[in-house]
C-alpha cells in the first residue's frame, strides 16, 4: 500500500504542471476517455473429487461451490492532449460468490485493483518516458512467455485472469530501424528493483526481433530473444500466416524442482540450479475457405518436471499418511501458482471462427465459435475449452463457455479441482 501511494504521488507530481497548463492554455486541454466493459456471469462446475486439493487431510484448503454468480466492470480511463498520451488509469471491479459452498454458507468477495496506473511525457516522436505501475511489453508466445521475468505470469486456465502491471518507469527511444526500451521495475521492496532492456529492430522485411536482457537481485538475470515474422503474404489456401520464436537464458530456475523428501514417499521442493532455458515456438494461419484461424505453440521449460517427478509429487500430496503430506506440503503453493508451467513440455493448439457463414445473414454472422486445448506433454493430462459468442446486439455479447480438465490421479490437469465447467456471460461494453 506504502508503495502504491507512493507511486500515485509521483504520478500527481507529474502530471500536476500539465493540468495547469491547459487552463491558461484552452487549445491544449486534455481530453479524458472512458471505455470498459460491464460482464455479469454465472457458472457451474462439477468437482473433481480426486484432485489433491480436496484432500480432506487439507481440511478442505478452500471452498468449493458448484454455483457461482458474478459481476466485474473492466474500465481504462486515459488522459490524452493533441492525439498525445498523457496517462492512463487501468482498473478492475470485481464481485463472485460462490453459492452454497461445502459448510453450505455463500461466500462472496470483493475487489478492485489497479492494473495500471501511469503518466507519459514525450519529447516529439523519439523519446517516450512512462512513470507507474504499467504492463511492459514483452513476448509473443499466446499462452506462456519464457523470456519475461517481470509480468505476472499468464494462467492459461482462467479465462477471466486479469493481468496486472508492475511499477516501473520506462524510457523507449523509437528511431529507424532500431528501436531501444530501458526500464527499472520496483518489486516487494526498492532493494529488490530490476533493470532491463530490450533492443528492437524491424530492418529484416515482414520481421520483428527484439533482443532484451534484465537483472534483479532476486531472480539474478534473464536473456531472452523474441523473432516473430509473417514469411508468405499469399498462399494458396491460407492467409495471414505467421511464425514466432521466443527463447530465454537465466541463472537459477524461475521454479522448483523435485526432490525426495525427509520421509520415504514424500516430495520436497528443490531450487533449480545452474544455467535454466525456456523455449517457444508457435504459428498461426487463417484459412479463407472456413473462415478460421488456427494457431499452434510449443514450449518447453528446463526447470519444468519429467512425467515421474509429478507423479510423485501428486502421490506424495494424494498420501492418507499426515507425516508424509505435512513433509511435501510446500508442493501446494508452489503448483497453484504455475499452471501450465509445471511439467517440461507442452503443445496449445485453438482454432477461431469469428462468425459462421460469410453470407452476410443477420443472424448466422454473428454467431462466433472457438475452440482450444493446452496439453502436458510429460503426463498427457489436457485442459480444453471451447466458446459461442452471439454479438446481435450492439456494443455488447453474450458468451456460452464450457471447460473440460483431465488426465489420470497423477497428472497435471488431472487435478484441476473443477474437472468440468460451465459458464454464462453478458457483456456490455461502454
Amino acid at each position: 500500500m506504502k508503495r502504491m501511494t507512493a507511486v500515485a504521488a509521483i504520478l500527481a507530481a507529474c502530471l500536476y504542471p500539465s493540468a495547469s497548463r491547459c487552463i491558461a492554455e484552452e487549445a491544449e486541454r486534455p481530453s479524458f476517455s472512458l471505455v470498459g466493459s460491464l460482464d455479469p456471469h454465472l457458472a457451474y462446475s462439477l468437482e473433481n473429487r480426486g484432485s489433491v486439493f480436496s484432500n480432506p487431510l487439507l481440511g478442505s484448503s478452500a471452498p468449493f461451490s458448484d454455483a457461482s454468480a458474478g459481476g466485474l466492470i473492466d474500465g481504462k480511463l486515459t488522459f490524452s492532449r493533441d492525439y498525445r498520451s498523457l496517462g492512463l488509469l487501468d482498473f478492475t471491479f470485481r464481485d463472485d460468490a460462490l453459492l452454497g459452498s461445502r459448510d453450505g454458507s455463500t461466500v462472496e468477495s470483493m475487489a478492485f485493483t489497479v492494473n495500471e496506473l501511469y503518466a507519459d511525457l514525450n519529447f516529439g516522436d523519439l523519446l517516450f518516458l512512462r512513470l507507474g505501475k504499467q504492463r511492459l511489453s514483452w513476448g509473443s508466445g499466446f499462452v506462456f512467455n519464457p523470456s519475461d521475468p517481470v509480468n505476472p505470469p499468464k494462467d492459461p486456465t482462467s479465462r477471466r485472469a486479469v493481468r496486472e502491471g508492475v511499477p516501473a518507469l520506462k524510457a523507449e527511444v523509437i528511431a529507424l530501424p532500431i528501436s531501444l526500451m530501458a526500464f527499472a521495475v520496483v518489486h516487494d521492496s526498492f532493494d529488490e528493483t530490476g533493470y532491463g532492456a530490450k533492443l528492437s529492430t524491424s530492418t529484416v522485411p515482414n520481421t520483428d526481433l527484439a533482443l532484451s536482457g534484465y537483472w534483479s537481485p532476486s531472480q539474478s538475470w534473464t536473456a531472452a530473444l523474441n523473432v516473430s515474422t509473417a514469411p508468405f503474404y499469399s498462399l494458396p489456401g491460407w492467409d495471414s500466416i505467421q511464425v514466432w520464436l521466443e527463447g530465454s537464458l537465466s541463472e537459477g530456475g524461475r521454479y522448483a524442482s523435485y526432490a525426495a523428501g525427509p520421509l520415504a514417499g514424500s516430495a520436497a521442493a528443490a531450487t533449480a540450479e545452474g544455467l535454466q532455458y525456456a523455449l517457444l515456438a508457435g504459428g498461426s494461419a487463417k484459412v479463407p475457405l472456413v473462415r478460421t484461424i488456427a494457431l499452434a505453440e510449443y514450449y518447453h521449460l528446463s526447470d519444468g518436471l519429467e512425467r515421474d517427478e509429478l507423479s510423485a509429487v501428486y502421490r506424495a500430496l494424494r498420501s492418507s499418511d499426515g507425516a508424509v503430506l505435512a513433509a511435501s506440503a510446500a508442493w501446494f503453493p508452489e503448483l497453484a501458482r504455475r499452471p501450465g508451467r509445471q511439467a517440461r513440455d507442452y503443445a496449445f493448439v485453438s482454432l477461431a471462427q469469428p462468425s459462421i457463414t460469410d453470407s452476410g445473414d443477420p443472424v448466422f454472422d454473428k454467431v462466433g465459435l472457438s475452440a482450444s486445448c493446452l496439453v502436458n506433454l510429460a503426463d498427457g493430462s489436457f485442459y480444453a475449452s471451447g466458446d459461442l459468442a452471439l454479438t446481435h446486439v450492439k456494443d455488447s455479447s453474450v458468451d456460452l463457455s464450457a471447460n473440460w480438465a483431465d488426465g489420470g490421479k497423477e497428472t497435471e490437469f488431472g487435478n484441476v479441482p473443477a474437472r468440468l465447467s460451465f459458464g454464462l456471460e453478458l457483456k456490455v461494453f461502454f
